[in-house]
């Protein structure tokens, strides 16, 4: 620091490989604040010998693998093979386009290049921590917003298979996919629910999940499916002795065997409130059945086809008419 014009002169200094590199910033009006200039900037040497991408992910990975699953160690291992265009760069001079670069060239899903992005940025944290950079740009990265998938509730085609499956074999699969379509229950429900709490002949049970609505709330037991739910749910849940990889399983191998497209297990909840929505039942009942703290929420469960819209409006016609 010196005295420069009418104030002060603050400059850092850095040599390397025989080059000398430097810093500086003038205007300071007293020694003690260019001073403090000084040391706040004092990472300017560090920066200048700044380890390379690929030198940091091995001093990083060293450590941070350490605490994390076999799983997790993969998945980060795939960022550091697809960001060899990265290895000989030193760190401190990698910016938010050469990360997003990486990540845009990646054809994966939006969970993968999130994945990317994770990684870019502990590392980034760890070279802020040794002082090797000032400002986590992989933060910065965009990654694009994951598509929702489109939810499809089963056909009464469909439906009428499981039921034909059920009644000739007492397919456990097929018996829990019509206790989740006739009371909107979710696997997490159906799979935990205790059977002492399980009111056959009040038609309800008690175990919601998720949000205070729903654990609050009564899971209605209409009469078709409860000689289903007593034998599948009680004395004991058979339903719940399988993992949820394991029901996944029987669930998608029954729907091959019933030759009908391919479900999710939370289609089940879909065609539920899609079912009453075309029976034209009471926004405020389903929304009471579904167990939903408000109807914004089961708008999003019911896929009302476009014959089914027209034949509505067609109605609306011919009442004017």
């Amino acid at each position: 620091v010196f005295k420069y014009k009418n104030g002060y002169r603050a400059q850092l200094t850095h040599y390397e490989n025989g080059v000398r590199y430097t810093k500086t910033k003038s205007g300071f009006k007293t020694k003690r604040s260019a001073l403090e200039w000084c040391v706040l900037n004092a990472s300017f040497a560090r920066n200048m010998t700044s380890p390379t991408f690929s030198a940091l992910y091995k001093e990083w990975s060293s450590t941070h693998y350490q605490n994390i699953t076999a799983k997790k160690i993969q998945q980060y291992q795939h960022v550091y093979d697809e960001s060899h265009d990265l290895y000989k760069m030193r760190f401190a001079d990698i910016g938010v386009r050469h990360f997003q670069a990486v990540m845009d060239a990646q054809k994966n899903t939006y969970a993968v290049r999130k994945i990317f992005k994770s990684v870019y940025s502990m590392m980034s944290d760890y070279a802020m921590r040794c002082g090797y950079i000032t400002t986590n740009y992989a933060r910065l990265c965009v990654v694009p917003s994951a598509e929702k998938p489109n939810k499809r509730a089963f056909t009464s085609d469909e439906i009428s298979k499981v039921w034909t499956l059920w009644n000739d074999k007492n397919d456990l699969a097929a018996g829990a996919t019509l206790i989740m379509i006739y009371t909107g229950m979710r696997w997490g429900e159906i799979s935990t629910i205790k059977p002492e709490n399980i009111y056959l002949d009040d038609g309800y049970m008690r175990g919601g999940i998720k949000t205070e609505t729903s654990k609050q709330g009564e899971i209605l037991i209409v009469d078709a499916i409860k000689p289903i739910v007593k034998k599948l749910m009680m004395p004991t849940n058979r339903i719940g002795a399988l993992s949820s990889e394991g029901f996944r399983g029987a669930f998608n191998a029954m729907q091959e065997y019933l030759d009908i497209p391919r479900h999710t297990v939370h289609e089940c909840r879909h065609t539920t409130a899609t079912i009453l929505a075309s029976l034209g039942v009471q926004p405020a009942i389903i929304s009471e059945i579904m167990r939903h703290s408000s109807y914004a929420q089961t708008m999003a469960y019911t896929h009302v086809s476009r014959e089914e819209k027209l034949n509505s409006l067609s109605r609306v016609v011919t009442t004017e008419l």
